[in-house]
């Protein structure tokens, strides 16, 4: 039983959406401006982010919710320590994490 609550996560049967702790990913939050869904979409530090101009970072991803399945295109500027310094999100905007977690606790 331990084995199955380690992979699926949860306690006393509960589910429980995993937490964004990881050392090598980055989390965004994107509410979608059609339908109101928000999704937790994670960036891989390492694979997912190019080098910029000057030092720093950029993450480019087109997202698609679950609902609606619009698009929403994502473009992130992040300095050298991962810090989000600019970002734009065309058919969507982006949220907190809380506003991720209340969502998922009241559908």
């Amino acid at each position: 039983m331990g084995f199955l609550k380690k992979l699926f996560g949860g306690r006393d049967g509960q589910s429980s959406s995993p937490t964004p702790s990881d050392p090598d990913g980055i989390y965004f939050y994107a509410q979608c401006n059609n339908c109101g869904t928000i999704v937790r979409v994670r960036a891989h530090k390492q694979h997912d982010l190019n080098q910029a101009e000057g030092g720093g970072y950029e993450w480019h991803k087109t997202i698609v919710d679950s609902k609606c399945f619009r698009r929403m295109t994502a473009v992130v500027h992040l300095d050298r320590t991962y810090t989000i310094t600019a970002s734009d999100l065309t058919g969507g905007v982006f949220v907190t994490a809380a506003e991720y977690d209340n969502q998922s606790t009241t559908s």
